[in-house]
């Protein structure tokens, strides 16, 4: 046994005496530099440790050390500037990032480095390099003395992980979940930036040549705020019954329409706003790419229109979307670091600009990170106000895991409300100073199951459960607005707990801002006395019937409601 062991431990030592093992370094002292001052992220430990275990096995296979080299110098480069970009921006590169990069010229580029430039990374940089450049110069690959004990599961671990790389970057284009740092930032972020370029395009090809009118006859200003909530299940506010207060700031107001039966169409975010913010029939999926957008509606009826998003830009139909907005702005471009601590408070001075615009007509749409996950991500510490009891769940016994994540997400939710609040109450102090009609519509584009029907925390199309696509619908309406559309509201009031789901959302918008329209749908509009609800399927689910007595947390809170 003492043999064998020794035989092992002089194994494991040749192994790690091997050049190669400088890969161990090059690859992984980036990601423990992220780990300290970003956060920790899994998908750069896969991504590093895959590489570092595929360089070493092709090391046991090949000695051509101009390759060695230069994969050694590709990785200290990019890494040096993964180990700049965590020490001063405590974050992980992503596509935003790099967008945000690409769009800053030499002059502001050479300002930001003075800027943020720091004694500390550029000594850890100059450590890393150093130790680098010496270990891939010691590099000779000279193979190992025990080759058939080796070769074989050489063989067998380069297969697997040049197999993997291959499929995600080649076949799938999935770089930034195959490639570490920067390196997969980089080209997902041009990958994004084509695609989103070409369906830029082939919408503004859409509205230039539309047969469809639209118009508003409205004499007085205009101000119609759209915000677009992340993940957000209404059966977590207590505005709609939820026994935690995470609703302190809208709780208190006496001024708001509750819309209590809407549901989305999907549990993801892209389809769901691909029908949400569009006239597509959620019935016909490639219906999007040829119908127009609320954002389109408005700028066709003469609205200065703003899209203001704290998500990331390169996403498909809904980025394309807000780029068609005659003012777009995306906090992430103006925001260096990690996404997780860009808390959606950055979307209130935009609004503050948006509102300062002497634009008589605006629409202004905002979208949210809202409580994607990871939920303790989404908002400041001083919003953790929930971590004890009560709990409603799946089960009277949840373990402290899933009470962590129900904490954190109720956190979030309250987050969001502090949010929406503070809009309503900018919006109100506006109308408070003039004449002109007001409105701020709160939705999500879906829901969440956080352990309230299952064991279970996100969304997906798998296994859909009522929390995923019950969704908040909220609207404030000022006084001036009230008092000269009386009777749409009387109407809107009649509809609050009529049944709907998000395709209508474009009607309603439409009808909001007073657009008249031969794309106008009476029978899909919360604001007309002709609205027709429709039987909602879900993925083929019959969510009135089947779907939402699934939900016992649904039940007791609807039980309780009752009383």
């Amino acid at each position: 046994m003492l043999i064998r062991f020794k035989i092992m431990v002089a194994r494991l030592k040749e192994c790690f005496s091997h050049p190669a093992s400088a890969f161990l370094f090059i690859l992984l002292f980036p990601f423990a530099i992220e780990f300290i001052f970003a956060e920790y992220s899994e998908r750069e430990l896969i991504n590093r440790t895959g590489w570092f275990i595929m360089i070493w096995a092709l090391a046991y296979l090949i000695t051509y050390r101009p390759l060695f080299i230069l994969l050694g110098l590709l990785f200290t480069v990019t890494g040096s500037a993964d180990i700049a970009y965590a020490i001063e921006f405590n974050g992980i590169f992503t596509t935003s990032s790099v967008e945000a990069i690409a769009q800053t010229n030499a002059s502001e580029a050479f300002e930001f480095i003075q800027s943020y430039f720091s004694i500390s990374a550029f000594l850890i940089i100059i450590f890393y390099l150093i130790a680098s450049l010496f270990l891939l110069n010691r590099f000779t690959a000279p193979g190992f003395s025990h080759k058939k004990a080796y070769k074989l599961s050489a063989i067998g671990f380069f297969a697997i992980f040049a197999l993997l790389i291959v499929d995600g970057i080649v076949i799938k284009h999935k770089y930034g979940k195959r490639l570490p740092g920067i390196i997969g930032a980089y080209p997902e972020f041009l990958k994004g930036n084509l695609s989103l370029s070409k369906e830029i395009q082939q919408r503004e090809q859409l509205v230039s040549n539309t047969s469809y009118t639209f118009t508003n006859n409205e004499d007085l200003p205009q101000t119609y705020v759209f915000i677009i909530g992340e993940s957000a299940s209404r059966t977590h506010m207590s505005l709609y019954g939820y026994q935690r207060e995470t609703n302190h700031q809208l709780g208190q107001r006496d001024d708001l329409l509750l819309f209590d039966n809407v549901i989305s169409n999907y549990v993801q975010t892209l389809p769901s706003l691909r029908i949400t913010l569009t006239s597509a029939d959620s019935l016909a999926s490639s219906s999007h790419a040829k119908s127009l957008s609320v954002v389109d509606a408005a700028n066709l009826a003469g609205f200065e229109t703003w899209w203001i998003s704290n998500q990331q830009p390169l996403r498909g139909t809904y980025s394309a979307v807000g780029y068609m907005a005659k003012k777009t702005i995306f906090i992430s471009n103006e925001f260096f670091g990690n996404e997780t601590h860009r808390f959606d408070n950055h979307v209130l001075p935009k609004l503050d600009l948006a509102l300062a615009s002497e634009a008589p007509k605006k629409a202004i749409f905002i979208h949210l990170m809202g409580s994607h996950l990871k939920y303790d991500k989404r908002y400041p510490k001083s919003f953790s106000k929930f971590n004890a009891p009560p709990y409603y769940g799946f089960k009277q016994a949840l373990s402290d895991t899933q009470k962590s994540y129900i904490d954190s997400y109720d956190n979030s939710i309250l987050f969001s409300d502090w949010i929406t609040n503070n809009a309503i109450e900018k919006l109100n102090h506006k109308a408070l100073n003039d004449n002109g009609l007001y409105s701020l519509t709160y939705i999500a584009d879906h829901g969440e199951e956080v352990f309230d029907s299952a064991d279970f925390k996100g969304h997906g199309p798998d296994n859909v459960t009522p929390g995923m696509v019950e969704i908040p619908f909220i609207t404030w309406l000022s006084k001036s607005f009230i008092s000269n559309r009386g009777s749409q509201v009387d109407q809107l009031r009649q509809n609050k707990s009529a049944p709907a789901m998000l395709d209508s959302f474009f009607y309603f918008a439409l009808d909001m801002m007073n657009i008249e329209s031969d794309l106008n749908n009476k029978t899909k509009s919360l604001f007309s006395d002709q609205y027709l609800p429709k039987n909602r399927m879900v993925y083929g689910i019959d969510y009135d019937h089947t779907m939402k007595k699934q939900s016992p947390l649904i039940t007791k809170l609807s039980n309780q409601n009752n009383k």
